[in-house]
C-alpha cells in the first residue's frame, strides 16, 4: 500500500475509510493517533524498535508477547515489500488489531500465517502455525513430543480441510469466531478492547 506520493502529512483517504468502517472511530480520533505514530517515525517509516515501542505505550497488548507479536507482525505491515515499514501501512494494521472488532483481529491472525497472500494457510505455512501453537503451549518445536503433537493435530482436525493440509480463510474466520480457545492460541490480538 506504501504511500506513493512520499508525503506524511495526513493519513491517506482509503486508509481513513477502511479505519472508520471497521472500528467505528471517528475522523478526528484517527487523525490523532496517526499523529502521534507520525511523531515517532522516521519520515514515515518504522523500524522494528519504533513498532516496538509503539505496541508497548499506545496497546494493552501483553508485554511479554510483543516482540514476537512486531515480528511476525513486519511481513504483514510491509504490504509493498519495500523492507521498510511505511506509516500507513502500520497504522493500519496497529488500529486494527487493537481498536478493531473481533472478525478484523482474526483475519489479521490469518494473515500472519498465510504468507504468500493465496487465502489458505497450507504446507509450510501450516508447519509454521503448529510450531508457533507449540511454543505458546510452552512445548519446544525440537522435540517430539506426543502430547504436544496430538493437541496440533485435534487443532488441525477443527478446521474442514485442515486434515488435508489445508485452512481456508472463510474456514478459519468461522472457526476461530466460533472457539474462544483456538482463538487465544492462534491470535496476539485476542483480548485487546474486545467488542
Amino acid at each position: 500500500m506504501g504511500n506513493k506520493n512520499g508525503t506524511y502529512d495526513s493519513l491517506l483517504d482509503e486508509t481513513k475509510d477502511l479505519l472508520m468502517q471497521r472500528t467505528g472511530m471517528s475522523q478526528y480520533d484517527l487523525e490523532l493517533w496517526y499523529k502521534a505514530i507520525l511523531d515517532r517515525s522516521k519520515k514515515g517509516k518504522l523500524s522494528k524498535e519504533q513498532m516496538i515501542s509503539i505496541y508497548k505505550d499506545m496497546s494493552d497488548l501483553d508485554p511479554t508477547r510483543i516482540r514476537d507479536v512486531v515480528d511476525s507482525l513486519a511481513n504483514v505491515f510491509d504490504e509493498d515489500r519495500s523492507g521498510n515499514v511505511d506509516i500507513n501501512e502500520f497504522i493500519r494494521g496497529f488500529i486494527l488489531t487493537t481498536k478493531g472488532d473481533l472478525q478484523s483481529k482474526i483475519e489479521y491472525t490469518f494473515r500472519i500465517y498465510d504468507e504468500n497472500g493465496d487465502n489458505q494457510i497450507s504446507g509450510e505455512e501450516i508447519k509454521k502455525m503448529a510450531n508457533a501453537i507449540l511454543r505458546m503451549l510452552g512445548a519446544e518445536e525440537s522435540k517430539n513430543d506426543p502430547a504436544s503433537q496430538a493437541i496440533v493435530q485435534q487443532f488441525l482436525g477443527q478446521f474442514t480441510g485442515g486434515e488435508h493440509g489445508v485452512i481456508y480463510k472463510h474456514d478459519f474466520i468461522k472457526t476461530v469466531m466460533q472457539n474462544r480457545e483456538l482463538l487465544a492460541i492462534l491470535s496476539p490480538f485476542y483480548g485487546i478492547d474486545e467488542q
